[in-house]
């Protein structure tokens, strides 16, 4: 009996040093055992009607938390809870509560008993989370009085950022957790968890492993301010303000385009580089660019075809013969024999299919950044090429001709050529389509299904 009542006490002072109270609920007849109160407000083994205990906990709870403690301890809440089908195995809910001629945070917790009707009730003291969440706090709160005076942070501040975290970049360290709101759901993600870490981890171990979310096309982008030790030489070389723009998917899976701002200051306390990193969605803007820079292609090109259409191949073609570093060039006019008579016998859409595979015969043999193709409407096509004197332009152009001189569902497709070489026309633009024109029909005249070069 003596050994199992000191089992029992050593077990109760283990117990007592991580709880301020436990207690035993009946739920029977109302009765609230003291188990252990650290406070000695009510002595062990105290029964206390249950009113009386919840109004006095009530009264030493702070304002704000009243509510919800008397909705915990409420007579339905507590039946609920000790029903053995009760969704919930436990209530678990932080208060505030005076002690000692303060406020402290303490948690309290309901572990039901169904089978004997009774619920334990722990009070623990969690004061000392909450002071580290005060701690960040204020730290971000002096963070942003160090750079209140500065255009680049409230420009952060009313911006809307994905996410908005601290970075103590000599320490090499994210020094706050970082969320995201998810548009699903509504609530937030955390977005470390996304990629297998938590808080608080390192600034480079953060971007390396996010970087696999990043497409290639902006990697080597991204990893420009991917270093903590990048950052701090930063602000040595007098660099308070760095951005980038990158694609990636965010936490919740959706592709993105990402405009990274970093803002540095100095701690003039501790000496560290310090950072505020505000990550924004600028999708839409690239969205928008795209889409303008779709137009503006659009309306340069013949729509049937994919080449440009006449408009816009004069005025490069134009462009280039008064700009281009080469002072040799062909200008080469064709146009398919007999285009009407494949209109009249097939029919309008299979002439269009005839254009169209004609157009991507020309496009597989010209050099896309340099020579200009173009459709000047019916079936004429006109293409400008520049070269160079060890080029032979009159082999490429034979390749052209033998390309273009193709087959589309067993028709043979034939098409006359004339070529004005830029050596044989001291003139421009007017003057080589004039002359190259001249040579189609020179090669219409002799039979058509050939090409002719126009001499002087």
């Amino acid at each position: 009996m003596g050994k199992g009542y000191e089992l029992e006490k050593r077990v109760l002072a283990m117990i007592s040093e991580q709880y301020e109270g436990i207690y035993q609920l009946n739920l029977a007849d109302k009765k609230v055992i003291c188990i252990y109160d650290g406070r000695d407000a009510w002595g062990p083994d105290d029964v206390l009607d249950r009113d009386i205990w919840r109004d006095r906990l009530v009264g030493l709870c702070h304002p704000e938390d009243k509510e919800n403690l008397q909705s915990v301890l409420a007579e339905d809440s507590l039946f609920l809870l000790g029903k053995k089908e009760a969704k919930t195995d436990k209530i678990s809910r932080d208060f505030r509560f005076m002690i000692e001629q303060g406020y402290r945070w303490i948690n309290l917790m309901l572990v039901p008993d169904p089978a004997h009707g009774q619920i334990t009730v722990t009070f623990r003291d969690v004061t000392h989370r909450y002071e580290y969440d005060e701690i960040i706090r204020r730290k971000n709160m002096e963070l942003r009085r160090m750079l209140q005076t500065a255009e680049q942070y409230r420009d952060a501040l009313l911006t809307e950022s994905v996410v908005l975290y601290q970075v103590n970049f000599s320490k090499n360290l994210i020094e706050n957790e970082i969320f995201q709101k998810d548009k699903k759901t509504n609530g937030m993600v955390r977005v470390l968890n996304t990629v297998g870490i938590h808080t608080p981890c390192a600034y480079d171990e953060y971007c390396a492993r996010w970087q696999g979310r990043v497409s290639k096309d902006t990697l080597a982008e991204y990893r420009k301010f991917s270093s903590a030790s990048y950052m701090v030489e930063a602000y040595q070389d007098g660099k308070t303000l760095l951005r980038q723009d990158y694609r990636t998917l965010d936490s919740t899976g959706e592709e993105m385009w990402i405009n990274k701002t970093i803002y540095l200051t100095k701690d003039n306390i501790q000496g560290d580089i310090i950072g505020i990193v505000s990550l924004r969605n600028v999708t839409d803007r690239y969205r928008q660019d795209y889409l303008r820079e779709s137009l503006e292609k659009q309306a340069s090109l013949d729509l049937l075809t994919g080449l440009y259409n006449h408009v816009t191949g004069e005025v490069l073609i134009k462009s280039k013969i008064n700009n281009e570093k080469y002072v040799d060039a062909a200008f080469i006019i064709f146009d398919i024999d007999s285009f009407k008579k494949i209109n009249d016998t097939h029919g309008h859409y299979f002439g269009d299919c005839v254009l169209q595979k004609v157009s991507d015969c020309l496009k597989g043999c010209i050099r896309e950044e340099q020579d200009i193709a173009a459709r000047y409407g019916g079936d004429e096509f006109v293409v400008f090429m520049t070269y160079k004197q060890e080029d032979d332009i009159k082999d490429i152009v034979e390749r052209i001709f033998d390309s273009v001189s193709c087959q589309y569902e067993g028709l043979v497709i034939s098409v006359s050529m004339g070529i004005c070489l830029s050596s044989a026309c001291d003139g421009g633009y007017y003057d080589l389509y004039k002359k190259a024109d001249k040579s189609l029909y020179a090669a219409k005249a002799g039979g058509k299904g050939q090409y002719v070069y126009y001499e002087a």
